[in-house]
């Protein structure tokens, strides 16, 4: 998700051939609801908090990452880790 502008985001997205959706948050509604908005974060502007929310099937969080600074993101390694370590429901006891 970004702050940016939807064409910002589509020409991003087709510069780096991305063959995912690009969310487009202009106004900081959805930060507002997660409370990540960095207010004034980058050059004057708000942006988001880099964050990461790994969801579940049904659609719980079951890891969030934040930082408190835009030069900071979730290692790869976290992530995976953090993926790890969901046991699969499918999997027997």
């Amino acid at each position: 998700m970004s702050v940016d502008p939807p064409e910002t985001s589509r020409r991003l997205r087709d510069h780096i051939k991305a063959s995912f959706t690009f969310l487009s948050d202009p106004d900081g509604k959805l930060l507002d609801v997660l409370n990540i908005r960095h207010r004034e974060g980058r050059e004057g502007l708000d942006i988001a908090f880099p964050t990461a929310i790994l969801v579940d099937d049904a659609g719980r969080a079951r890891w969030i990452y934040q930082s408190d600074t835009y030069r900071q993101r979730a290692r790869p390694e976290s992530i995976f880790a953090a993926i790890h370590s969901l046991k699969n429901p499918l999997e027997a006891n």
